[in-house]
This record gives structure tokens, sequence and C-alpha cells, in this order.
């Protein structure tokens, strides 16, 4: 296929680029860089400005799939700069890419594919989360996501399939979850939130990359999680084994996290239990369904000693 991808040059979309070429599809990518370079030769780059309604009138030649995963990063203090970021990276970025469709008229787009979150699904302790689950969290993540996913809606009637991922906690060496909890680890100062009974729906970035590789011939709504979340305090324990460090640290109270990060500390004592039944009866094959597995593949990193 040939495949536009949004969002190429983060952490899922990095992993991502050369798994696709590796299958033999060809890659062309949205940058907001002029003349860049961050890219191979072999990935043609189209220029585009969400913000300001910009994007390469030759980006949509010869496509048939586009991935979306361009937006901000939620893991920062949610100012209200931060927070308009956030949302407008994700429904803006869409938006262009639905508006461009619309305005091309004999484009050969039959697939698009958007990353969202489980954040959008109401923190509870006890529910699990299937992608038929309606009810929506008040929280600012899920803001985004349900306006984020409202934008991806508007393109069914231009396509024929549009797909979404749900992404949990993603754990990889390069970035996402699994860095500001390994760190700390590794030197003995591992802690959770709160008591650390909290659901935490992980996925090793390699199955994610794999699942958005496997989506483009099942298309469908998935929660991008590994089969066996686990809470909190399990996964900073099992990371701590995989240092061989000890773990005596009690949980960190929340007005603490509060305190340090603001209103985005609340997202660290959510609960989120997602299933990935769904994705594994269309037949995907999880490489790292236990989080032992995973966190022996990723650690330990540079920083142990």
């Amino acid at each position: 296929m040939r495949i536009l991808i949004s969002g190429a040059s983060g952490l899922v979309g990095k992993a991502l680029t050369p798994i696709l070429q590796q299958r033999g599809h060809h890659i062309s990518v949205l940058t907001t860089r002029i003349n860049s370079n961050v890219f191979s030769s072999e990935i043609n780059t189209f220029h585009w400005n969400p913000e300001k309604g910009i994007m390469d009138n030759d980006a949509l030649r010869n496509v048939d799939a586009i991935i979306s995963l361009a937006g901000s990063k939620i893991a920062q203090r949610w100012t209200s700069k931060a927070k308009k970021s956030i949302l407008q990276s994700r429904v803006l970025g869409t938006r262009l890419l639905v508006d461009s469709l619309k305005s091309t008229k004999n484009h050969k787009v039959s697939h698009f594919i958007s990353a969202s979150a489980i954040g959008i699904y109401p923190s509870s302790l006890t529910k699990t989360y299937s992608e038929t689950h309606t009810d929506i969290a008040q929280s600012f993540p899920a803001e985004v996501v349900s306006a984020w996913e409202a934008e991806v809606n508007k393109v069914s009637s231009l396509v024929e399939y549009v797909s979404k991922i749900r992404i949990g906690l993603v754990l990889a060496k390069e970035g996402g979850a699994l860095l500001p909890l390994a760190i700390p680890t590794s030197f003995g100062l591992g802690a959770w939130f709160g008591k650390g009974s909290q659901w935490q729906s992980w996925i090793h970035i390699q199955d994610l990359v794999q699942l958005f590789a496997f989506v483009l011939y099942s298309p469908g709504i998935y929660n991008g999680v590994a089969p066996n979340p686990v809470s909190q305090k399990e996964l900073v324990k099992t990371i701590a084994k995989s240092y061989r460090t000890p773990q005596w640290l009690p949980g960190i109270p929340k007005f603490v996290i509060n305190t340090a990060m603001g209103e985005m500390g609340e997202v660290l004592f959510d609960s989120i239990k997602a299933s990935s039944a769904r994705v594994q009866n269309q037949g995907f094959k999880f490489q790292f369904p236990l989080l032992a597995d995973a966190i022996s593949d990723l650690l330990p990193l540079h920083t142990k000693k």
C-alpha cells in the first residue's frame, strides 16, 4: 500500500514506519518542518500546518491509507496553553485531513486509521472496558479523546473503512510511560501512586506498531493494550525486579503529586482496565502478552550501574 502518516516523528510513528517499510509498503509523511531532513530519502515528506489549515495538495496523491498519529504529549503540566495544544493538535490535525479528503474528489484513500486513547473510559477499580462501552469519563483526557474521535467519525462518508486504536500505557525504551518509572526505580527509588491498586492497561511498543500494521487489513475500533493489565504496584515491582533493586518507598500520597504536577497528576491515579479480546478474536497475536516479558525485553536501560 501507499500509506500517508501524520505524527511520524513521534514515539509510535518512529517505531511504526520501519515495520511498514519491511512489509513492502510505500510511506509518505506529513511534517510541520519545511525541507525536513529528519526522514530517510526513501520517505516522501509533505508540509502541513494544522493550526493554519495548510496542507500540501500532493500529499494525498495515490495514497491508499492514512495513519493519523499526530498530537502533542499528554505527560506535561496542564497549563492553559498546554491543554489547548493537547486538544487542538489532535482535533485540528484530524480536521485538516478530513477537509483535504473532501476537497480531493478523486482520492484513492480507502482506509483512515487514527490513534486514540483508553483515557475516554471512566476510572474504575472493578470494571473491564471493551470497545463497545459508551460511558465517557468526566476528565480532561476524556474530553480530548471524545473531541478527537468525533473528528475521526467525520471521515466515514469519505473512505470505505475507519479504524481507531485506543492506546494504553506504552512501554518503550525511547519514551512513553516507562522512562519516568524506570529511572528512579533503577536507583532503588521506585514508588507507586497512592495505594498502587489502580489498573494499568499497558502495551509493549512493538506490539502496538504491529497492531497498527494488522489493522490495515482488519478495520475496526480496538483497545491498544496487552491481554494482561496489572496494578500500578505490580508494574513498579516488576521494574524493580528487573533492576534487582529494593522497592522500599511507600506509595506517594495524592496531595504530593497534585502539588508537584497540578491537574495532570489526577491521571496517575486513574484506574482503567481495558480488554484486548476484540483484536485477539480477529487473529492478532501479542509478542509480549505478559508484563514480565515486556519489561525483560526493554530493561535494564543504560542508567543501571
